[in-house]
């Protein structure tokens, strides 16, 4: 359960993410795991067979980390094909009745009109429900972005995330008010943009009152994505950060992809 301080930092798993850390529990991608106060299952990464028993996999080797379950479609940067997006909600119900379950789901937005019995799902193991939306053209503009938020708080979602392409070193603006309006009315809450000009509000958007962002384990999955080292890093040091131009400072002197 957050704390109303606490910053989540998301490291990414894939298939030879845990693979390599359970053939070999002093392989580097150890330090990664141990970096990150949560972890993302891309079960889209994984074959369908494996997907009830993901969650017990991870909690052996990285026990300590907050789960976020998710299943992510090619159009929003993942791997599980566009053609079968109604059948997303059926397979959740699949992993929510494994052994072990992640503390979090997340569910995109075009699967709303499924949220109410997968709310119910979940509920019963003790899952709550983060809804996202991923823009790989642009930064929806204020009034796309108030609408989102009424679509999640009306469904009562217990998260909500935005991952959005930014175009200019200005665009992630609009997301940083966005954060200072809503952020409030979640659980967790992520807002960041994607691209070069989105690098740094993957860290400054927890400035400004988020409490979720993603790094990268082993390989970059997103367009602008830091890796979890140099992500630690810089929230090892956030309280000598205070400008946007101090944190691409700082950020400059560590190993990014």
């Amino acid at each position: 359960m957050p704390t109303s301080n606490e910053k989540f930092l998301v490291g990414l798993v894939g298939p030879d993410v845990l693979s390599a850390i359970e053939e070999d529990s002093l392989n580097p991608v150890f330090l990664d795991l141990q970096a990150c106060n949560a972890l993302e299952i891309r079960y889209d990464f994984f074959e369908q067979s494996q997907w009830p028993g993901l969650s017990a996999r991870l909690r052996k080797v990285a026990p300590h980390a907050m789960q976020i379950g998710t299943v992510r479609l090619h159009r929003d940067g993942g791997k599980f094909p566009d053609k079968d997006a109604v059948a997303r909600p059926a397979l959740w119900q699949g992993i929510l009745e494994a052994a072990e379950v992640p503390e979090w789901i997340d569910l995109e937005r075009d699967c709303l009109s499924q949220f109410a019995s997968l709310k119910k799902a979940a509920s019963a193991r003790g899952t709550r429900i983060l809804v996202s939306e991923h823009n790989f053209v642009r930064i929806p503009g204020d009034q796309e972005l108030k609408i989102f938020v009424d679509d999640a708080r009306r469904v009562k979602a217990d998260g909500l995330k935005i991952a959005a392409m930014s175009n200019s070193a200005t665009d992630c603006d609009r997301l940083y008010k966005f954060t200072k309006k809503y952020s409030k009315h979640f659980e967790l809450f992520a807002a960041f943009g994607m691209g070069e000009t989105g690098r740094i509000s993957r860290l400054w958007s927890l400035k400004e009152g988020a409490n979720l962002t993603y790094a990268a384990i082993d390989s970059v999955e997103a367009p602008g994505q830091i890796d979890v080292q140099t992500m630690k890093k810089a929230l090892d040091n956030f309280e000598i950060i205070y400008s946007q131009s101090d944190l691409t400072a700082f950020l400059s002197k560590f190993r990014q992809f």
